[in-house]
């Protein structure tokens, strides 16, 4: 199919041109020169769109929700825009026999695509190469959270979802991937940390969260009408765009709940 083709399927976004690319190799080449908050923005982005697709997954079959390195590759655009891509697992039953749990395959994740201090402890020589090199035995098992180092929000946040989904790690529900991706989703496009905490202990709190709710509406739909001020791609825009519609001041309350706990 072209850009542009008309199909009667719900969630088909059709691209012009892509390739396949494995998920570490990707992380290793293209944000190799990204500066720390560029690469964390980018990391919690990707597992928030990994995440969505582990939660579809589950909700639409029988599939055990995990997000093993081995299902997880890029899909990469001519136009150079990237997706990650959780492959479905060829036998359900499968998932079920792989030792470790969802927080497990979180951390995993995280170590490819941040450079953690922790993961130095292990293997040899290059460091970017230990992190892309998913066959190397770690002698120590490293403590991702504690390896984060909360510089911004976005590592803040990532250090927050290793710790809410090994809380509730023996939770048979989707309860700790669905906190999670509401962490991540608020913190992508949500109010910045101090808003969000003054908001969150003032007395007029339900007030000031609508408040910011219809005015960061606004500025999204005069910024989408001139076609100015949006650097993020289509489909971040349109990831922002749901997260704002589908917002309340109750679901902005529960996350910086989450989020300050």
């Amino acid at each position: 199919m072209s850009t542009g083709t008309h199909t009667d399927i719900n969630n088909v976004f059709v691209l012009p041109s892509m390739s396949i690319v494995d998920f570490p190799k990707y992380w290793e080449d293209q944000h190799n020169c990204s500066d720390s908050k560029e690469l964390e923005y980018s990391a919690c982005l990707t597992l928030a769109r990994l995440i969505s697709a582990a939660l579809y997954l589950s909700e639409n079959g029988s599939e055990t929700p995990r997000l093993l390195l081995r299902r997880v590759v890029m899909v990469v655009s001519d136009a150079g825009e990237s997706y990650p891509l959780l492959r479905p697992s060829t036998r359900v039953s499968s998932l079920s026999d792989v030792p470790g749990t969802i927080a497990n395959d979180v951390e995993e994740l995280i170590l490819v695509m941040l450079p953690l201090d922790g993961a130095e402890k292990s293997g040899s020589g290059d460091p970017r190469r230990r992190r892309s090199d998913t066959s190397v035995k770690r002698e120590k098992p490293v403590d991702v959270a504690a390896a984060i180092s909360p510089q911004s929000g976005y590592s803040r946040c990532l250090q927050r979802v290793v710790r809410c989904l090994r809380q509730k790690n023996g939770d048979q529900s989707d309860d700790g991937l669905k906190d999670s991706l509401r962490l991540l989703e608020f913190t992508l496009w949500g109010p910045s940390e101090d808003e969000a905490r003054m908001m969150a202990v003032s007395d007029v709190r339900d007030t000031a969260l609508q408040v910011w709710l219809s005015v960061t509406r606004c500025r999204l739909l005069a910024e989408l009408a001139v076609g100015e001020g949006t650097s993020q791609n289509g489909l971040e825009v349109a990831e922002k765009a749901t997260f704002l519609c589908a917002a309340t001041e109750n679901s902005l309350l529960e996350a910086t709940k989450l989020l300050f706990a």
